[in-house]
């Protein structure tokens, strides 16, 4: 009777003993679960906050990036700007030099042209014949009589014409009209001689 109630004792512990076990085995295990649980959930907001940080950092770069394109636009516009003015400057100042320097040479030409007795250019100058008009191109150039071209004389017989066209380079040698006639031709170089002389009257400086 003593040695059935020392087993039954003895199985009591043990029952006792294996129903603590168990319960502290269970509660091991779900506190093991529950901090996997808060671990999985940690790893998870880590995760969450890692990525809301790449692409806060991402659109702080892409802003910087645009803010630095924008800089560098304006950069060159402004400097687009300045060569452009610089430019418009400059070619205000070459057209200024330009014009000044034409009206200097028009100046100094007019001035130069109002020193001389006549005006240079061709000029066209008539005188009477023998048989009627001879016209004269007479060209000037610094006072100087450079040429003298009989360009019309429809009456006049063309032996006395080429004989008095004699008288020419005579008016070109003396720079003057007053000359002396071409005997033979006397008519037809007076009437070259007057023509000259009317030529140069339109050619006078006033």
């Amino acid at each position: 009777m003593k040695y059935q109630s020392f087993i039954m004792r003895v199985l009591c512990l043990i029952l006792i003993i294996g129903a603590v076990l168990g319960y502290n085995s269970m509660q091991k295990k779900d506190s093991d679960t529950e901090k996997d649980q808060q671990i999985a959930s940690l790893t998870t907001r880590v995760e969450a906050l890692e990525k809301q940080q790449d692409e806060i950092l991402s659109a702080i770069e892409e802003a910087s990036k645009a803010q630095e394109e924008a800089k560098k636009k304006a950069e060159e516009e402004a400097k687009n700007k300045n060569d452009s003015a610089a430019k418009k400057d400059a070619d205000a100042a070459d057209k200024e030099e330009e014009d000044q320097a034409d009206a200097d040479s028009e100046e100094d030409s007019s001035e130069e042209s109002e020193d001389l007795a006549y005006k240079n250019g061709t000029y066209t100058g008539d005188g009477q014949g023998f048989g009627g008009n001879i016209q004269v191109q007479v060209t000037l150039e610094n006072d100087t009589i450079t040429d003298i071209q009989v360009v019309s004389a429809p009456g006049e017989d063309s032996a006395y014409l080429s004989q008095g066209q004699g008288v020419i380079s005579t008016i070109l040698a003396a720079q003057s009209t007053d000359v002396d006639t071409i005997s033979g031709a006397t008519f037809s170089s007076t009437g070259i001689i007057n023509a000259v002389n009317d030529a140069l009257g339109k050619a006078e400086n006033q």
